[in-house]
C-alpha cells in the first residue's frame, strides 16, 4: 500500500499543506468575508428591530398612559354629571313638594274656615235651640220665665265648658 510507504510521506505532507494553504486562502478572501457581511447585516437588522420594538414599546406605554387617564377623566365626568343631574332632579323635586305643600296647605286651611264656619253654624243653630228648651223647662219646673239674655249666658256658658272639656 502506497500510504504506508515511508517514500511516500514527504511529498504527500507537502501536498497536503498546498491544499489546505489553497482552501484556507479561498476560504479567507472571498467565503469568509462573505459569511461576516451576513452576519453583520443580521447582526444590523436585529439591532435595528430591537430599537423599533422599543420605539413602539415606549409608544404604546405613552398611548396606555393616554388611554387611562382618558378613562379616568371619563369616569369623573360622568361622575359628576350624575351628581349634576341628581341634584337638579333632587332641586325639581323639592320645588315640586313646596308647590304642593302650599296647594294642599291652601286647601286645608280653605277646608278650615268651611269647617269653623259651619262649626260656629251649628252651634248657634243649638245654642238658639238649646235656649229656647232651657227657657221652657225652667218655665214648666219652676214656673219662672226667665228672660233672653239670662238664659243665653247660662248655655253659652255651659256649652263653651262642654267644647273645652271636648277639645
Amino acid at each position: 500500500m502506497p500510504q504506508l510507504d515511508l517514500a511516500f510521506y514527504i511529498p504527500q505532507i507537502f501536498w497536503l499543506v498546498v491544499v489546505f494553504a489553497a482552501l484556507y486562502f479561498f476560504m479567507s478572501r472571498s467565503v469568509a468575508p462573505n459569511i461576516s457581511e451576513v452576519l453583520k447585516k443580521r447582526q444590523d437588522v436585529i439591532a435595528d428591530d430591537l430599537a423599533n420594538a422599543e420605539a413602539l414599546q415606549v409608544k404604546a406605554e405613552q398611548a396606555r398612559v393616554i388611554y387611562e387617564k382618558s378613562q379616568a377623566d371619563a369616569r369623573s365626568n360622568a361622575a359628576a354629571l350624575v351628581l349634576a343631574k341628581r341634584e337638579e332632579l333632587k332641586a325639581e323635586a323639592e320645588a315640586e313638594y313646596q308647590k304642593l305643600s302650599q296647594t294642599l296647605g291652601a286647601e286645608a286651611d280653605e277646608a278650615g274656615k268651611r269647617i269653623d264656619a259651619t262649626k260656629q253654624k251649628a252651634l248657634s243653630t243649638v245654642r238658639g235651640g238649646a235656649n229656647d228648651v232651657c227657657a221652657e223647662i225652667v218655665a214648666k219646673i219652676s214656673g219662672l220665665k226667665l228672660d233672653g239674655d239670662t238664659v243665653s249666658k247660662v248655655v253659652d256658658q255651659k256649652t263653651d265648658d262642654a267644647i273645652k272639656g271636648d277639645a
